[in-house]
């Protein structure tokens, strides 16, 4: 057998590359808000989403997906109450999710335009996750 030059750390790349496995992941498929929709009151939002977990991802106190929104604290999303999460026990499934607008839009944190971020979460105590995996975030321009 011949070894070309640098072949053998190309090889060495590949193993490890094969060795990997594949990454926590979450992705929007479908949103029933237009992007220049300009959220009413009575608007609900409702996503359809993908989901995966990683091989070596563990929880004793499961997984979920949750919506969240962007406050005037550019470091800081939120929901109202427990509203806009979903348990997840498969380790890859698509779901729905749904929120109504009119929990937040009174809210004076609530940034505008309205963003949104969709979250999978590993759960590490009552009322605490981690998030392990996110979409880009959903801006809702109020487009004249």
């Amino acid at each position: 057998m011949r070894v070309v030059p640098g072949s053998l750390a190309l090889l060495t790349v590949s193993a490890v590359l094969a060795q990997t496995p594949a990454p926590n992941h979450l992705a929007l498929l479908t949103l029933n808000q237009p992007p220049c929709a300009t959220l009413q009151p009575t608007s609900v939002i409702r996503a359809k989403l993908v989901y995966s977990l990683s091989e070596t991802e563990q929880s004793t106190e499961g997984f979920a997906v949750s919506i969240k929104f962007q406050s005037t604290n550019p470091h800081m999303t939120f929901s109202d109450g427990r509203q806009g999460v979903a348990a997840i026990s498969a380790r890859q499934d698509t779901l729905t999710i749904t929120y109504p607008i009119a929990a937040i839009r009174r809210n004076t944190q609530l940034k505008r335009p309205v963003t949104c971020y969709f979250y999978l979460h590993r759960n590490t105590g009552p009322g605490r996750s981690v998030v392990i995996a996110q979409t880009a975030p959903i801006i809702f321009q109020e487009c004249q």
